[in-house]
């Protein structure tokens, strides 16, 4: 054994490991299968809440909240990308 590492300790950190790998694996597993649902709606949503941000800008449209909307369809876009990293975080 290496010097300071007890059967106790070594024991426990490899259950902890395989705790972990099967709490990584499964999360990864339900991520992964709904992951074209996810992608779909959260790209499909930022794509339409740019493009009529720019319909009703264009239009000139009173009272229209343009910053708000921009910042909602990025917002949808930065939570794809993160779902997207997240999903490669559990994938090592």
């Amino acid at each position: 054994m290496i010097e300071g590492r007890t059967l106790a300790g070594e024991v426990f950190r490899r259950t902890l490991w395989l705790a972990w790998q099967w709490v990584r694996v499964s999360l990864f597993l339900l991520l992964g299968t709904i992951e074209p649902v996810v992608s779909f709606a959260l790209g499909s949503l930022a794509l339409l809440g740019i493009l009529m941000t720019f319909f009703w800008w264009s239009i000139g449209a009173p009272h229209f909240p343009i910053v708000l909307m921009l910042g909602i369809s990025l917002s949808l876009a930065a939570a794809l990308a993160a779902y997207q990293g997240l999903l490669r975080l559990l994938n090592r």
